[in-house]
């Protein structure tokens, strides 16, 4: 079990702040604020507590003492329920400990958090499943977060009520400018916002901000540049020869990606001995997508690839290293016109916009997206073509090619269609 330890961070001639820290298992130190004070001349350094010369210093070496005891008892409940142990748990903990604010009190942005979490747990989805995605739960835990901090920035805890669209701006100002986050993601996290408030007012919570205000103002948008394999490309790809063996197993991979239309996480499930064939070869990859589970069914005629299939079936790799190696094998096939798109810069940690040959900017998701954009360009039916992908919505699916609605392509397939 990890070891809580307390120490003080400044020697000014005043009381100063005691930290707690300590490291939870499988994951970086923590460290936070008690809300506790002491001088430094009445703190030992090597027994990382007050110095026992007086009734007071007593009574605050017994209150660190049950606060220890209060938070090794929190961790071992909280690391059983699976919960995130980092900053954010260790001052939930310690506020929890000193009675600073009900857990039952919603009208506090972090409390009402918390209570929409849960209700979400049992709320039933589309698909008819029972609570929330993985993804889904992580983003709600990464807001959560964020709110953590954001009210450690301005040294309270927010309350529902007091929201006003200066608050709004101040959290989205800390969001753009403090956390460097991407105008996408604040819109994302501004969008969770305003789904809190609208639970608010659904709990009888007061609000000082009309919900549609935070929608007019506060709509941020980056500007989406879309890089796909074209048709010339993947045949770039499919002539590449000599590759060391790490490459051409990834050159498989992109090959058979580049024809399903799935995500990798799908990709990397194909079994070769579940994949049918017909009378005339032509391969057929049943695919049931992790995200939404909605069954595909996928055909693939191209004679290169279906002897992959049969004879060259790729082995299994993380997606991590088929994004490294991707670009790779993209770069050996000369994939190279410079391009508008976002790279990670490994410094901030954020993605930025660069102008740099297309193999840099191109990662595993971009074979779903060239495989929508190619047959979309070819005259596929949009309908055909979302019933692999898996898209719901045909606003989403232009959106997620980068194309405006062509209703004569629309008019076009059907004359075809009833020819």
């Amino acid at each position: 079990m990890p070891s809580f330890s307390f120490r003080i961070k400044s020697y000014s001639d005043k009381p100063v702040s005691i930290y707690v820290s300590f490291r939870p298992p499988n994951g970086p130190p923590v460290f936070s604020r008690t809300g506790l004070f002491i001088h430094p001349n009445e703190w030992s350094e090597s027994k990382k507590k007050a110095k026992p010369n007086s009734t007071q210093a007593k009574n605050l070496n017994s209150i660190l003492s049950k606060l220890e005891i209060f938070l090794v008892d929190r961790l071992n409940s909280d690391i059983h329920e699976g919960r995130v142990i980092n900053n954010a748990w260790l001052k939930k903990a310690i506020e929890k400990f000193n009675n600073q604010v009900p857990e039952t009190d919603l009208s506090y942005l972090s409390n009402l958090l918390n209570h929409l979490i849960e209700s979400l747990k049992y709320k039933k989805a589309k698909d008819g499943s029972i609570g929330l995605k993985k993804d889904t739960i992580k983003g709600y835990f990464n807001f959560q977060n964020n709110i953590t901090e954001y009210e450690s920035c301005i040294g309270e805890k927010i309350n529902v009520r007091d929201i006003t669209l200066n608050e709004v701006n101040g959290f989205v100002n800390w969001l753009l400018n403090k956390k460097k986050y991407s105008n996408n993601e604040v819109s994302r996290k501004v969008k969770r916002l305003k789904q809190l408030l609208k639970y608010a007012s659904e709990k009888g919570i007061k609000l000082s901000v009309k919900l549609s205000s935070i929608n007019d103002q506060f709509n941020y948008k980056t500007k989406k540049y879309i890089n796909v394999i074209s048709e010339a490309e993947f045949f770039k790809i499919l002539s590449l020869k000599d590759l060391p063996p790490y490459l051409e197993n990834v050159r498989r991979w992109l090959l058979i990606g580049l024809n399903i239309g799935q995500r990798i996480s799908d990709l990397q499930r194909i079994k070769q001995k579940k994949i049918r064939y017909d009378s005339d070869g032509i391969a057929f990859i049943d695919i049931v997508q992790k995200k939404g589970e909605m069954p595909v069914t996928v055909p693939i005629k191209i004679k290169t690839v279906i002897d992959i299939l049969q004879h060259r079936f790729p082995y299994p790799i993380s997606d991590q290293k088929f994004n490294r190696y991707m670009k790779e094998v993209c770069e050996r096939a000369k994939i190279n016109q410079i391009v508008k798109g976002y790279k990670m810069n490994p410094e901030t940690k954020r993605k930025e916009l660069v102008e740099a040959p297309k193999y840099e900017l191109l990662s595993s998701h971009d074979m779903r997206r060239s495989f929508a954009t190619h047959h979309y360009d070819n005259g596929v039916s949009v309908n055909l073509i979302m019933k692999i992908t898996g898209h719901k919505r045909e606003s989403t699916f232009y959106e997620y090619i980068g194309r405006n609605p062509n209703k004569d392509i629309d008019a076009y397939n059907f004359l075809n269609a009833i020819k």
